[in-house]
């Protein structure tokens, strides 16, 4: 007769397994999400630095002229410093670059400034010094996209009753929430 002991030590038995199999996919199941907030945060925080730049070129352009530039797809007379692959980067209009970030300038003649990342569905607004908002940063994210809504709760983000930016709604993809941030 063998030994109960000696005949476990060639495999796995079947239920061995399966409770390998469900611990991998609970941790899957916990990992997944969280990796796909970390995705979005930093395609955001990637246009985080380029919008605040351009609204410091927009306050400058205030500055020597005493109003901002019409929104048109008209050369404003300086160029945003965005990579050269961008599209209209010397216009207030909608730029799109091949990464899937999107800005605006002075959103449909708004004095703000907008920028996201359309395949992570979220962005963010700075509206400018001589706005009816000024100096309030909003993060933008389609509603829709659980995603892209936790990643502006994260930022510290409180649902807005303030305007937001039109342009998002179109660049994002959907309808959007705006979150009021610190």
């Amino acid at each position: 007769m063998k030994n109960a002991n000696t005949s476990r030590l060639g495999g796995f038995t079947l239920i061995e397994l399966l409770v390998v199999v469900l611990i991998i996919g609970i941790l899957a199941g916990v990992a997944l999400p969280q990796y796909q907030t970390a995705v979005a945060k930093s395609r955001l925080a990637a246009v985080i630095p380029n919008v605040k730049s351009m609204a410091n070129s927009l306050e400058m352009y205030y500055l020597a002229n005493g109003a901002y530039p019409p929104d048109a797809n008209e050369d404003f007379g300086f160029e945003v410093d965005l990579p050269k692959s961008c599209t209209s980067r010397t216009t207030t209009s909608g730029i799109y670059c091949p990464n899937n970030d999107v800005y605006d300038l002075l959103d449909y003649g708004a004095p703000s400034v907008f920028g996201g990342n359309s395949k992570a569905k979220v962005g963010y607004t700075i509206w400018l010094q001589n706005s009816n908002q000024p100096g309030l940063h909003q993060c933008v994210a389609v509603t829709s996209d659980k995603t892209a809504n936790s990643v502006c709760k994260s930022m510290g983000g409180v649902p807005s009753s303030k305007q937001t930016a039109t342009y998002s709604r179109t660049a994002l993809g959907g309808d959007t929430t705006s979150y009021d941030l610190p």
